[in-house]
């Protein structure tokens, strides 16, 4: 059975018969069996709970479909650490409102995917767990903190996993991996049972195969997005350049993006340069955000067991405890005026676009460095949705191209997007590659 297959394919085949969710829940745990070894994606495989499930399947949109879920959201009477060994007594009682979203429109959770440890970083080199590897080079991490994730749809073995962005931690790994990664609009799909990094800046999105996916998933964990979400967009596509993300992208990833640009002129799209000083600033208010936040979030575990941190973590979480309190409120009220200015850049503009990332997946092991975030911390901070879309391979290793949309407009991003994704007609499947 092919294993590279998108969800709504997948949805096809089982609707008409031509594969039964047992069948297909059984593949992916195999799948995820023969890639574990190498891939290292997953902490905890449901193998009994979804064979169960796949036996009986609802009738629901996403019935008899297996998806992966990061390990920090919660699942009733399952084990949710968050990738941290001082969680590993927190059995949840209830599942996140996510997780219950997907059960309930029939999806199959088939495991728990490895993280950055409480989803602060960007490799996914946890250190309980060990490193997650990338799907198109064993030797190279997969980005995060939704690395598991990420790695877990690159390779088949499921056609979709839940992840969470505080910075960028879906669209990194989306970007480095090959696949689509969305973050909703804040608030769209609610945190509900997400171990906390940063509540103000937390948000739960997707990892696909496809544009197209991306919007089945939003639908059902979002249902007032499903109605406009089946409307295509109108007119002619008004584009945004963000005038520096491309230069600070190195010479490679570069060159993929003045060629996405291209083709996006090719669809009748027309580009301007918009110019936003304050994303300049973006990282630094990331910063003074979360640290003080997930430190207020953890402070009670750290204190009463802190060897079970790892010390990256820890030092962030112990930084954060020593923060001004005024530094924080003072970020909050910088965030404001940045998210005007990007209202008052895109008043001309449809989207905004940029890279995802400046570089793609570095070695394993190599610590990543924080300009991975430059290009997609600006929109945790202004909370409108943005998406990594395959864009192109740079030395033989996916990079991204990232559209964002106004608040509230995740329909009209997904719609441009898959016109677009059509165009670039990227192949997603990492073959040869020992997957």
């Amino acid at each position: 059975m092919p294993l590279h297959r998108s969800l709504v394919e997948l949805r096809m085949l089982l609707g008409a018969g031509h594969l039964t969710a047992t069948e297909l829940v059984t593949a992916a745990l195999e799948a995820l069996a023969r890639t574990q070894p190498t891939l290292n994606a997953f902490v905890a495989v449901h193998r009994a709970r979804a064979l169960a499930e796949a036996a009986r399947p609802g009738g629901g949109p996403l019935a008899g479909v297996p998806i992966a879920v990061k390990d920090n959201l919660d699942e009733a009477g399952v084990p949710g650490p968050a990738g941290c060994r001082a969680y590993r007594d927190r059995i949840p009682p209830r599942d996140a409102t996510a997780v219950a979203r997907l059960r309930a429109a029939g999806a199959v959770i088939v495991g728990r995917t490895n993280m950055h440890e409480l989803a602060d970083g960007i490799t996914s080199a946890n250190p309980h767990h060990g490193p997650v590897r990338n799907p198109w080079g064993r030797d190279r991490h997969p980005g995060g903190s939704s690395g598991g994730s990420g790695a877990a749809v690159a390779a088949g073995v499921v056609p979709a996993a839940l992840g969470t962005d505080t910075g960028g931690s879906v669209r990194i790994p989306a970007a480095l991996c090959g696949v689509v990664g969305l973050k909703p609009t804040r608030g769209l799909v609610p945190t509900g049972g997400v171990v906390p990094l940063s509540p103000t800046l937390d948000h739960v999105g997707v990892l696909t195969r496809s544009v197209a996916d991306a919007a089945a998933l939003l639908a059902v964990l979002a249902p007032a997005a499903a109605e406009p979400l089946a409307r295509p967009g109108r007119g002619r596509l008004r584009l945004g350049v963000l005038e520096g993300f491309a230069a600070d992208a190195d010479g490679p990833v570069g060159a993929c993006f003045a060629a996405a640009l291209r083709v996006l002129e090719g669809l009748g799209a027309r580009l301007r340069a918009v110019s936003v000083p304050r994303l300049a600033e973006a990282g630094r208010l990331l910063g003074r955000i979360y640290r003080p936040e997930a430190a207020r979030a953890h402070a009670l575990q750290l204190a009463a067991r802190p060897a079970d941190f790892g010390a990256e973590v820890r030092a962030t979480l112990e930084r954060g405890l020593r923060a001004d309190p005024a530094g924080r409120e003072a970020a909050l009220r910088e965030r404001e005026l940045l998210a005007a200015e990007v209202a008052a850049a895109m008043e001309d503009v449809d989207l905004l676009v940029s890279p995802t990332t400046p570089h793609p997946a570095g070695p394993l092991g190599a610590p990543g460095p924080a300009t991975y975030l430059a290009f997609t911390c600006p929109f945790n901070l202004t909370g409108q949705p943005a998406l990594s879309l395959p864009m192109g391979l740079v030395d033989g290793l996916p990079v991204g191209l990232q559209l964002a949309g106004r608040p509230g407009e995740d329909a009209r991003l997904l719609w441009e997007a898959a016109a677009l994704e059509e165009r670039l007609g990227f192949d997603h499947s990492p073959a040869g590659r020992g997957v």
